[in-house]
């Protein structure tokens, strides 16, 4: 199991995997394709707000899986320094992969 900190993990315990830190994971996301539905049908947009946040959030999920398949992948034990970045377009989280120390 992948321990998650926010901030850097305790050095006691985890070791920096120097190949992979500050690995960004981006992704693009648009909602230009609510927004024309919303267009063409306006009373369905009622009880449905903040749209917004919630396709951030979905491609953030997607974002997360994808950070946990690489973790999962090298072999890490922690994922650590964790900085999201949200742009008009982009998405973007930078981690840090470490491993227990041994």
């Amino acid at each position: 199991m992948i321990e998650i900190f926010k901030n850097k993990p305790p050095k006691d315990h985890y070791i920096s995997m120097k190949r992979y830190q500050n690995i960004e994971f981006k992704k693009k996301y648009s909602i230009k394709l609510i927004e024309d539905f919303f267009k063409e049908f306006p009373e369905e947009r009622r009880g449905r707000k903040e749209f917004k946040k919630k396709e951030i959030q979905n491609i953030k999920h997607l974002l997360y899986e994808k950070i946990f398949e690489k973790g999962m992948k090298i072999n890490a034990d922690c994922v650590g320094l964790i900085k999201e970045k949200v742009d008009k377009e982009y998405i973007k989280i930078n981690v840090s992969f470490f491993r227990k120390y041994e």
